[in-house]
């Protein structure tokens, strides 16, 4: 807030002693119980603010009463005084922001920073299980509070606080250092804060106090917002060299980009933080003298290791050793190996009455006894002459057939070596006659158009006379003068001849 209220009386028993911080949901003051002169501190909103943010530091004050944590700024007491200054009673004891303390000493040592980092963790854990978030969760919200000699209590402050993105509506409005903890996906001001983000922001405070500087830092808003997004966070090794390897990677799961690569609650972060740096030290960062390995010492438990595998192995081995005179047992209902198919006797038959065959020594040709098919038992579906089932009907070829003696030449072709040359029939306005089948009667048709035309003299005839039929050709009509034509070969009735 805008006044500063040290030395004022609130509620006419605390007495304001020093400003701790300020923000713009009140003022954190160091304070006295005048009436039993015990330190406390004090959450004041003076009296000129407005009804609404009066309602609001109510709300928020309710809300860190409901939960109890050591770590937790616990409220012990609200109220409002005569003068109108709205006051929280808190049970921190002259405390400071953990930023201050970073920005007065630097670095933090790492077992102090690590056990930090536990403490708001378990914070977290005991918020979330109560149902709230934080939202906004920085450096300057956690309080050290000093209760014993070098020892510190962080206690989690600003519980229900507007983050400043919420609290300015425009992220060009906020101060860069505002949102060096933010959440990646609290940067484009729509999402709302969740269990999950305020992990981030503790990853944010935790790497702050190793390193000495947040993360992600620029001149403007835009730029802090643009690194939370797309950058990694720079290494630790670039600012320490004491930090155990197994700590890192624990606050860059924590500052993972993704929420759902972060640790998951506030108790799991507790506990890799502290699997982390409860390892064995750095030696050397401690000042201890490094020890080294004796090299007698690793070979003999690797020799007797490797005998007692052997042992083993050898042992199982013996143990499980058969002896087949003594386990595998014939079985006494046991039955022969059965052929597939019955046997015949066929094949044997065969072989007592095979005659003898002399055996050429570089043949590798099986013998077969004559009239008997190779493989199977020699059955031969076709030594009955009758066709077994499925095979195909025998058809004779048709036709005549004719035996030639090679010695007299071939009636189908002249002596002196020549070629037939067999005319074809061009005829385009009549169906050429069909050829007789050999061996049948040729009876003429008397409506049968003439094979061949008789000359102007003759006689016309009530029938047509049968062509020869000629092999490979069929006869043919020419409109050249007219020629006796062929009588037909054939057993039966001849036709008439004309021109006689």
């Amino acid at each position: 807030m805008a006044y500063d209220l040290t030395g004022q009386m609130v509620a006419e028993k605390f007495k304001l002693i020093g400003l701790v911080k300020s923000g713009p949901e009140g003022d954190l003051y160091r304070a006295e119980n005048t009436l039993i002169e015990k330190p406390v501190t004090l959450l004041v909103l003076p009296a000129d603010t407005d009804a609404k943010a009066r309602e609001r530091f109510r709300k928020n004050a309710k809300a860190a009463s409901a939960a109890e944590h050591p770590n937790l700024l616990n409220v012990l007491d609200f109220g409002i005084d005569a003068s109108g200054v709205s006051y929280a009673v808190c049970d921190a004891a002259n405390p400071e922001t953990l930023a201050q303390a970073i920005a007065r000493g630097g670095k933090l040592p790492a077992e102090n920073a690590v056990e930090i980092g536990k403490q708001i963790a378990a914070a977290l854990e005991t918020l979330h299980a109560a149902g709230r978030v934080h939202g906004n969760l920085t450096a300057d919200n956690v309080l050290l509070s000093e209760v014993a000699e070098s020892a510190a209590i962080a206690k989690v402050a600003g519980i229900g606080t507007e983050g400043p993105l919420e609290r300015t509506g425009d992220v060009l409005e906020a101060a860069p250092s505002e949102l060096a903890y933010l959440a990646p996906e609290l940067c484009s001001g729509t999402d709302s804060p969740d269990a999950l983000s305020d992990i981030y922001s503790a990853g944010v405070i935790i790497y702050e106090m190793l390193a000495g500087t947040v993360p992600f830092s620029g001149e403007k808003p835009t730029d802090v917002l643009l690194k939370h997004i797309e950058e990694p966070p720079p290494p630790l090794s670039a600012f320490r060299s004491d930090l155990p390897p197994t700590l890192e990677p624990v606050i860059l799961k924590a500052l993972s980009k993704s929420p759902e690569m972060r640790q998951q609650s506030g108790a799991e972060l507790m506990g890799e933080l502290a699997a982390a740096f409860g390892g064995a030290p750095d030696a050397a960062a401690a000042g201890e003298p490094v020890k080294k390995n004796n090299f007698w010492a690793t070979a003999a438990m690797v020799l007797i290791g490797t005998a007692a595998l052997g042992g083993a192995l050898i042992y199982a081995t013996w143990s499980k050793k058969t002896d087949p005179a003594t386990v595998l047992q014939p079985d006494a209902n046991g039955m022969p190996v059965q052929p597939i198919n019955p046997a015949t006797g066929t094949e044997e038959q065969q072989l007592a009455v095979m005659p003898a065959y002399s055996i050429d020594g570089n043949s590798n040709m099986a013998l077969t006894a004559p009239d008997t098919l190779p493989g199977g038992d020699g059955y031969n579906p076709w030594a009955t002459g009758v066709p077994p089932p499925g095979a195909p009907s025998y058809v004779p070829p048709g036709g005549e057939m004719y035996n030639i003696d090679p010695r007299t030449g071939s009636p189908f072709m002249p002596p002196d070596g020549g070629v037939i040359l067999v005319p074809v029939p061009v005829n385009s306005n009549t169906q050429p006659a069909a050829s007789p089948s050999p061996g049948r009667n040729a009876n003429v048709n008397a409506n049968a158009r003439p094979a061949a035309t008789p000359p102007a003299n003759s006689a016309p005839s009530n029938a047509a006379p049968a062509t020869r039929p000629t092999p490979a050709a069929s006869p043919r009509t020419t409109p050249a003068p007219a020629r006796t034509p062929t009588p037909a070969r054939n057993s039966g009735t001849a036709g008439d001849q004309p021109g006689s």
